[in-house]
């Protein structure tokens, strides 16, 4: 999903409600019973509010969990201070609760692992570079 940066501003300002989620995710259709690779694939719908590429592409998104119609999600960030933490996490959680089979949503964030540009996937490096940003090719420095 590309869109101009206006129009992620607009749609991720912050007071995102719930009201205004339907409009801001496309439908998503079930084969069959929800499963964890469709919670992955509607999650591809959420991007970052400063960028125009996914939170899975970006490598933010760490795992997801389905126990009974509740859909846990452990995400990580860029960095620890990032101003968008709150928008993302209840972006997340609002995403996940458009889909049939869920229940409810909960986001949380996991620093365990930092993030790295190598956690990016080569999708969202390519958006990142069609966007005008540097995106490097590695977190780790090239001697």
């Amino acid at each position: 999903m590309t869109m101009d940066v206006t129009t992620l501003l607009e749609r991720n300002a912050p007071g995102f409600e719930r009201d205004a989620v339907e409009d801001a995710f496309p439908a998503y259709e079930l084969d069959g019973p929800l499963t964890e690779d469709d919670i992955w694939e509607a999650l591809t719908d959420v991007e970052d509010p400063e960028l125009p590429v996914s939170l899975v592409d970006l490598g933010l998104i760490r795992g997801v969990e389905l126990e009974d119609g509740h859909v846990a999600v452990q995400m990580t960030l860029t960095y620890t201070g990032c101003p968008a933490r709150e928008i993302m996490l209840t972006m997340v959680e609002r995403r996940l609760e458009l889909l049939d089979g869920v229940e409810s949503a909960t986001a949380e964030l996991d620093y365990t692992e930092p993030w790295s540009p190598e956690d990016m996937t080569d999708e969202g490096r390519e958006q990142l570079g069609d966007a005008g940003f540097a995106c490097p090719l590695s977190g780790r420095s090239q001697q």
